[in-house]
C-alpha cells in the first residue's frame, strides 16, 4: 500500500464518516416516537419481522455487527417487555432461536416499519438514477472491503 493517499480519497473517507454519523442520528430521531426504542432494538425486531420463522441470535446479530453479549442484552430487554420469545433449537441445544411475540409483531409492523420507511425517505430527494448510482457505488466499496477481509452485508434485513 502506498504511503501517499489521493486527497480526494481522503475527503471521501472523511465524508463517509460524517454522513454515517448523521444517518445514525437521523434514524435515532425518527425512532424517537417509540419510548425505549434504540436502533439496536429496532434492528432486532425488524430483522425478526422479515423472517418466516424463528431465527438464531447469531444469524440476526452478525449482519448488524452485534457481539453475542450485545445481542443477549438487547434480547433480555425485549423478552422482559414481552416483544420476543427465546426457544432452543431442537437440532442444536447450543443455539437459541428468537421469534416475535404478537405484541412485538404489532410494534414492528405498526411503528418500526413506518419509522424505517420515514428514515429511508431521506434519499427521496435524490433522483432515481442518483440513488441507483449511489447503491452501485456502495456495492463497490463493500466489494473493496471484502477484498481486505471485511464483509459488509448490504442487505441485512
Amino acid at each position: 500500500m502506498s504511503s501517499e493517499v489521493d486527497p480526494l480519497s481522503e475527503e471521501l473517507f472523511r465524508s463517509f464518516a460524517v454522513v454515517s454519523k448523521g444517518l445514525r442520528q437521523w434514524v435515532r430521531t425518527v425512532m424517537a416516537a417509540e419510548p425505549n426504542m434504540t436502533v439496536g432494538r429496532a434492528g432486532v425486531l425488524l430483522g425478526l419481522l422479515g423472517r418466516d420463522g424463528p431465527v438464531s441470535m447469531s444469524a440476526l446479530g452478525t449482519p448488524q455487527d452485534l457481539t453475542p453479549r450485545s445481542m443477549t442484552v438487547l434480547v433480555d430487554g425485549l423478552e422482559r417487555e414481552g416483544l420476543v420469545q427465546r426457544t432452543m433449537d431442537p437440532r442444536d441445544r447450543r443455539v437459541t432461536l428468537l421469534s416475535l411475540t404478537p405484541p412485538g409483531r404489532v410494534i414492528a409492523t405498526e411503528q418500526l416499519r413506518p419509522a424505517r420507511q420515514a428514515a429511508a425517505a431521506l434519499f427521496d430527494g435524490l433522483s432515481q438514477g442518483d440513488r441507483q448510482d449511489l447503491l452501485r457505488l456502495l456495492g463497490e466499496v463493500a466489494g473493496h472491503l471484502a477484498e481486505h477481509g471485511i464483509e459488509v452485508p448490504l442487505h441485512p434485513n
